[in-house]
Order: C-alpha cells, then structure tokens, then sequence
C-alpha cells in the first residue's frame, strides 16, 4: 500500500496541477442556472443543492459552475504546506504557504477585521446565506492556517496579526451574548449555538491569544466554551447544535480537536474531552479504522471523515498513548480507500457506489493538511 509521503506527493501533484481550484459538494446554487431551476425559492435551492451533491456523475459542467478558489480549501493548503516546510524543510512548500496566505488576507470578506466565506450561496433545511458571507467556521480555518504560519515558518509579523484580526472579527460580528450565556454563531444573523463553530471560534482565540497574551480574548472564549461544555451528553457526545440532535463523526472532530485546544484556558475540561474522545473511538469507527458517518450509519463512508479523525487523534498525540498509532491507522485507510489514481480524493463510497467528483474543500484539501500534520509528527518523533 501506498505510503503517507507517497499520497502526500500524489495529491500535491494533483493541486498544484489545478493551482488548489475546485468543485464544492454544496457548489449548485453557482450555476447561473439556478434561479430557473429553483424558481427561486428555498425548497428549491435545497432540492438542487442536493441533487448536485449527491449526483454519481459531476453535474457541474452542464449547469455551467466552474472550479473555484475556496477561502477555507486554501487555509487547509496553506496549513499543509507549512507543515511540509518543517517535516522536509521544503523551501517550496514554505513559499506556497506565504503566497496562499497572502492571497487568504487579500480575499477576506469581512468588514471589521478579517473573516472569510464560500464563494457560492448555501441553503441548508435550516437557514441560508449568501456567497461571501463570513462565517466561523471558514474563518476558523483561515485563522488556524496563519498560527500555523507563525508557528512553523515564523517570517511575518503579519500572520499573528492576521490571526488576531480574525479573532476580532469572531467578537465583533459572530458572539451573541444575552446576559446568561455567550456563544459563537456560524453566521452573523444566525441565532443557533452550532457547537463545532462555537468551539472552533473558541479555539482560534485560545490558540492565538497564547501568543499575545490578550486576556480579554481569553475572558470570551472561556465564557463561550461554557455554553457548549454543559451541553455534553451524558455517554460523551455532542449534538450538532441546540435543536439539532445528530451526532456525526467530523462535527464530533472538530469539537473534540478545538477542546483540546482550549484546555490552556480551562484545564478543568479534561475529563470531559476524554470522556468524548472515548465515546468517539467507541461508537464513530469500524475496527479497520474506518470512520462511520453516524453512531448507527457506516454510509456513506466520507472522505472528509477521515481527515479529521487523523488531526483529532493527532491533536491528543500528548496524552492520549495510542492516538498516533489510530491517526496511522486511519490515513492508511483515507489512502487505501479514497485516494484516486489521478491524485484527488474520492467524495464518498456508498453500498453500491462511488462518488469520485474531486472536491478540493471538501476531501482533497483536508486529506493534504491531515497528512502532512501525520508525516510532521512522524518526523518530529524520529519514526
């Protein structure tokens, strides 16, 4: 089987080839065809967006969407290229990474500080948004991606500002506050704590505040990670959000990856994050490694699962004793399973089929930053 700095390779190869461009999995409501097709309404952009997603074949190019830059696609590039800098002190990889980040701060949508969004509109069964408008979780990413700059390569001043400016940004735009609570919300008119953008906004503060020591940042976050740490189920899960019960393998990840994160701010948190982190070992995998989608649903077996199981076993590499050997484990399953020929990252395999549209934010992005973090860490432990 292939190797992780053989997949790695393989799938840098297939980015830059496309210079990190891509289809999305929620892409339709690009197509200039949309209006017609919706008849404008929101059942309508829900119907297509799924049907897009979900199609066997790539839809994209009869409705007329193009590939596009993702802000959150090139952070997770960006990540990973950093990343690479320091694991093969690659002087190429660390020029990729400025030039992305660059581009990232360039590409902000935010009017006060930095954030960042889709470049396409998003209607889910819930609510809806517009193209650009910033959200906490790309904005998350982006941020995440320029402490990894300034932790890794260290040769601006500008990616901790950056950082920074994205946490003022989360402030001022996304904390909702009624005097009881605070929390993080996923988009600016957005009243649902959405616990994985809650904690994830949460992280960025933590992360970049233990740079610059703000304790007023360090003050907000704590009170927001209070929001989403009573919400804890009793056998260790979390629920998508407050009214939204599901519990599924990658939101699981992000919140578990941000508490560890955050446990500088509130150490009193580990027990809790061990209790979900083994709930999630227990319940979201299949023996092999293979991430299921939900507690009681192995399909469809999602690329994007894999990835982020490999950085949360990472993110607990300190503590957690075999966290290294099941984030190994993992990525040779992403490889064996879901790695193309071509070098992209297949979308999804279902019972009878496979969906292999190459989506950059979705699959291939992720998978590149996972392992390069993978291969980091292997390098960093003499492996």
């Amino acid at each position: 089987m292939m190797g992780t700095e053989a997949a790695v390779d393989r799938i840098r190869a297939w980015g830059e080839a496309r210079d990190w461009r891509g289809y999305d999995p929620y892409d339709a409501l690009s197509s200039p065809l949309a209006p017609l097709l919706t008849l404008g309404t929101d059942i309508g952009r829900r119907v297509l967006t799924q049907a897009v997603k979900s199609a066997p074949v790539n839809l994209r190019p009869a409705l007329g969407i193009r590939p596009e830059w993702n802000a959150k696609a090139v952070a997770l590039v960006a990540s990973a290229y950093a990343r690479l800098s320091v694991a093969r002190e690659d002087d190429d990889a660390r020029r990729r990474a400025t030039l992305l980040l660059e581009q990232l701060i360039d590409g902000s949508t935010a009017t006060i500080g930095l954030g960042w969004g889709y470049p396409f509109d998003v209607q889910t069964r819930f609510f809806g948004y517009r193209r650009g408008t910033p959200n906490a979780i790309t904005t998350s990413f982006a941020a995440h991606a320029l402490l990894d700059a300034h932790e890794l390569i260290g040769t601006s001043a500008a990616w901790l500002d950056g950082a920074l400016r994205a946490c003022f940004f989360l402030r001022r735009s996304l904390l909702f506050e009624d005097g009881e609570r605070s929390y993080f919300r996923y988009v600016p008119d957005e009243r649902e704590l959405v616990h994985n953008a809650n904690v994830l906004a949460c992280s960025v503060l933590a992360r970049t505040t233990s740079f610059v020591g703000r304790s007023d940042l360090d003050q907000i976050a704590r009170r927001a990670l209070t929001s989403s740490l009573r919400a804890q189920s009793p056998d260790g899960s979390w629920p998508y959000s407050e009214s939204r019960g599901w519990v599924d393998n990658f939101h699981t990840g992000y919140v578990l990856e941000s508490l560890a994160a955050c446990e500088r701010l509130e150490p009193s948190i580990r027990s809790q994050v061990e209790h979900g982190f083994d709930f999630w070992e227990r319940t979201l995998f299949l023996p092999d490694g293979t991430p299921k989608y939900y507690a009681d649903k192995v399909f469809p077996v999602d690329a994007h699962n894999f990835a982020q199981a490999i950085e949360t076993w990472l993110a607990a590499a300190s503590w957690r004793p075999r966290a290294v050997e099941l984030a190994e484990r993992c990525a040779r399953a992403l490889v064996g399973q879901m790695l193309t020929r071509d070098g992209h990252v297949a979308f999804q395999r279902r019972r009878l089929w496979a969906n292999t549209v190459p989506f950059v934010r979705w699959t291939t992005a992720p998978a590149f930053r996972a392992l390069a973090r993978l291969e980091l860490e292997t390098q960093r432990r003499g492996v």
